[in-house]
């Protein structure tokens, strides 16, 4: 079988991006790495629960909210350039562990692509998708309001629906500028990102590799003796 290494049979989760800024950054996110190897457990601890930032625009990737692991599919020899938008510490699961937990993959959009339309005409296509979305939504709830007197069935059907578009569809679209350099924090293409709803509970065996800087290689051996996976230093 060919190998392709521009996917990995690994996908990786790198920790504590929001600390980078803070002094002794790399301090709080070693701890944070080893906190989670204890507790076996990536995400808020919340439910999965999808919040819309009504007046966002979908393009933004701001419109919804909700709780999620987020991981790479990127290659070991190639995870310098996310490292450096993210953090230099992480964990990674096999990817079939991962699917098996509902992790899937992003549906990229780029938005200064032109989306061509009937009779030879075009839009900007984050402008498109935009404008769609809103009619989606207005769509659902002026269908729930006429069925809403009668309730029974129907009221819930049109319910499910529009909670597949928005668990299943809406929030694995992911919007992004090409033509932006690879190591710009805006170049989401290169995250090749895969999403899992709500939190990961994992055991320390599950864990395929861990990543962090070679100073803390000591201390992650006195910190988590017990594991026994992959180790690279970043």
């Amino acid at each position: 079988m060919t190998t392709q290494r521009y996917i990995s049979d690994e996908l990786t989760h790198f920790v504590g991006r929001g600390l980078r800024r803070q002094p002794g950054a790399e301090e709080h996110q070693f701890q944070l790495l080893v906190d989670i190897l204890r507790g076996g457990l990536l995400g808020t601890g919340g439910d999965a629960q999808v919040q819309r930032q009504v007046g966002e625009l979908f393009s933004h990737n701001e419109y919804y909210k909700a709780g999620m692991v987020c991981f790479s599919d990127i290659p070991v020899p190639d995870l310098a350039i996310h490292m450096g938008k993210f953090s230099r510490f992480g964990l990674a699961f096999s990817k079939s562990f991962l699917i098996d937990r509902g992790a899937n993959p992003v549906f990229y959009v780029v938005r200064n692509s032109q989306a061509k339309l009937a009779h030879g005409q075009s839009q900007e296509r984050a402008a498109y998708f935009d404008q769609w979305h809103e009619k989606i939504w207005d769509y659902f709830q002026e269908a729930e309001k006429a069925h809403a007197a009668g309730g029974g069935e129907t009221t819930r059907e049109i319910r499910r629906l529009l909670g597949f578009l928005v668990y299943h569809f809406f929030n694995f679209v992911k919007f992004y500028d090409e033509g932006l350099p690879a190591e710009h924090p805006e170049n989401y293409y290169m995250e090749r990102e895969w999403r899992i709803f709500g939190n990961l509970d994992f055991q320390l065996d599950d864990v395929r590799r861990v990543i962090f800087p070679e100073r803390f290689a000591r201390r992650f051996r006195d910190e988590l003796p017990e594991y026994y996976g992959a180790i690279i230093f970043s």
